[in-house]
């Protein structure tokens, strides 16, 4: 019967998701296999769960430098965050705390494995703790635009996951100029199929249900910044973030993670045409939101 009623929870999973985004087929129809492997990697594998004190979970919008931001994170030696599982996924599938945690670090050993390469971009740190931890303090999952998505799905997706989960949340809330999200959105969403009036409306469907849920959770469990202040202050903030995380800012780790930092945002907004009236309705929308509305809204 309880392996009746697990795929049931995932039919269930994979229903809720089409009815908000049709791309999750693939990685819905994948559960099973999942719910099978994790099972497999905890009976096999002796995982440090009783010294986890803290779960971290990115919230924002997709090509907001979330990427960039876990793998510094995950250097950490005694934190561990995994790239692009999308836990909640699995949450929402029934899978519980020992299995969720078992993917976790089975996906930061092997995205390491194979040199920790995303769109492009190299987010290998050399001689720090990336796929690998000393004491595990922290435990988390990197995937911010997707969380996003089963928020508005599923708005008390955050209680079941304090429930499953049992331990004190940590709540990354990462934005980037709205101009640049949406761009990059329009450009990367399928191909560039969907208008900009499409992009620009998934944008603040999301932006919603971050801000809803920043009004719903206790200030501790929050920490806010922007991909630009990241850019411009990288040791700075990092500092800011390990400390929110509750774990030791050792100087030598900060000074190495902040080397790997770019030196400037790119400016996607620029790569798409942008009528006028787009950008007014995007700064008009904005300004419902402290954390958008003191933006310059301007393109070139």
């Amino acid at each position: 019967m309880a392996v009746l009623q697990k795929i049931g929870d995932q039919i269930t999973a994979l229903s809720d998701a089409l009815g908000f985004e049709r791309r999750d087929l693939k990685a819905d129809l994948g559960l099973p296999w999942y719910y099978l492997k994790s099972r497999i990697l905890n009976s096999h594998f002796k995982w440090d769960y009783e010294e986890i004190e803290r779960y971290c979970m990115f919230i924002g919008y997709p090509r907001s430098g979330h990427t960039l931001v876990g793998s510094l994170l995950d250097a950490h030696p005694d934190v561990v965050i995994s790239h692009e599982l999308d836990a909640l996924r699995y949450l929402r599938a029934g899978f519980s705390r020992e299995q969720i945690f078992s993917l976790i670090l089975h996906k930061d050993k092997v995205f390491t494995g194979k040199g920790r390469e995303w769109t492009g971009y190299d987010y290998a740190l050399e001689g720090l703790w990336q796929g690998r931890y000393r004491n595990l303090k922290v435990i988390g999952d990197k995937k911010g635009g997707g969380s996003s998505r089963h928020l508005q799905a599923k708005p008390d997706i955050i209680e079941k996951l304090r429930a499953e989960i049992k331990l004190p949340l940590k709540l990354i809330h990462i934005v980037r100029h709205p101009l640049d999200n949406i761009a990059t959105h329009k450009r990367k969403w399928e191909g560039g199929r969907h208008s900009l009036q499409e992009a620009i409306d998934s944008y603040f469907e999301r932006v919603e249900a971050n801000a809803k849920l920043k009004t719903e959770v206790d200030a501790g469990e929050w920490c806010e910044l922007t991909h630009e202040q990241f850019i411009e202050d990288s040791k700075g903030t990092l500092r800011t973030l390990v400390e929110f995380l509750e774990v030791e800012p050792y100087e030598n780790y900060l000074n190495a993670a902040a080397e790997k930092v770019f030196d400037s945002p790119s400016k996607s907004r620029n790569k798409i045409e942008w009528p006028q009236e787009m950008i007014d309705q995007v700064a008009e929308r904005s300004q419902k939101y402290e954390f958008l509305k003191d933006y310059e809204f301007t393109v070139g």
